[in-house]
């Protein structure tokens, strides 16, 4: 493990660096209140196994400043560029393969990256996080590039619904999303995708919009907020069903057909 700092904003900002193939990195953002410490344990460093090398950033104050109007904390109210600082950590590696990959405000980071950053990652993966409602949306898709996209949420997710409405954490509002079924066909329209497939099982349920630049939406049914791993999480997130993991889910859409 190797710990950075780089100035941005006159601002130190960290990230936490597992080093692995240095042609593919995978982005890992955390949700609020977490650090990338916190990140690693929760998800049990699901996504360390894929190959790639792994970065934890560090949000200010324990957030990123996402793309939802309806976000206020300090690193809205201070004006963050996390745009800015996660292109720069990006770009540090210079890696052929990008991966953002974000649980909740670190999924609505993921996404705001899609839309004011694009370019930069060539896979996006997103946990217990949908697209927010055209009037909870800071910004705009004119220069969205279309992304391949996996979206993974519980039916049971406390915080963002899974059949959109408002979401929020400790009582602070952030604003209404979609519902998880209408922000994964919301970036399969961006993406051009022409084919809809339904697949899955008693536990999960798997839509699968087809194209040059995919777009899948893992349904965990019965399953709460968090990524899923192989261990026991705090019971106030909801169910964990354990498996498939985060990692699994994410090998299985991005890395399917590789070996190490």
């Amino acid at each position: 493990m190797k710990r950075h700092t780089l100035t941005h904003q006159g601002r130190e900002r960290r990230w936490v660096e597992i080093p692995g193939d240095p042609d593919a990195l995978v982005l890992v953002l955390h949700g609020s209140l977490q650090s990338s410490n916190v990140m690693r344990n929760f998800t049990d460093r699901t996504f360390e196994g894929l190959g790639p090398t792994v970065v934890y950033p560090d949000g200010v104050k324990h957030h990123f400043n996402d793309l939802r109007t309806g976000f206020n904390e300090d690193a809205r109210r201070l004006r963050i560029d996390d745009v800015g600082f996660l292109t720069n950590v990006v770009e540090h590696y210079r890696a052929d393969t990008v991966l953002g990959c974000g649980f909740s405000n670190g999924g609505q980071m993921v996404m705001r990256l899609l839309f004011d950053a694009p370019g930069l990652l060539t896979g996006a993966a997103t946990f217990g996080a949908s697209m927010p409602t055209p009037d909870n949306t800071l910004t705009s898709t004119e220069h969205y590039q279309p992304t391949a996209l996996l979206s993974v949420h519980g039916t049971e997710d406390p915080l963002v619904p899974y059949n959109g409405g408002m979401a929020g954490i400790g009582g602070n509002s952030r604003g209404t999303t979609r519902s998880a079924t209408d922000s994964a066909a919301f970036f399969a329209e961006l993406n051009g995708c022409t084919r809809h497939e339904v697949s899955g099982s008693d536990t999960l349920r798997i839509d699968d919009w087809g194209g040059p630049h995919p777009v899948r939406l893992v349904t965990l049914r019965g399953a709460g907020h968090l990524v899923p791993v192989n261990k026991d999480l705090d019971p106030r997130l909801g169910p964990n069903p354990k498996t498939p993991t985060g990692g699994e889910l994410i090998r299985q859409f991005f890395f399917a057909g590789q070996t190490r």
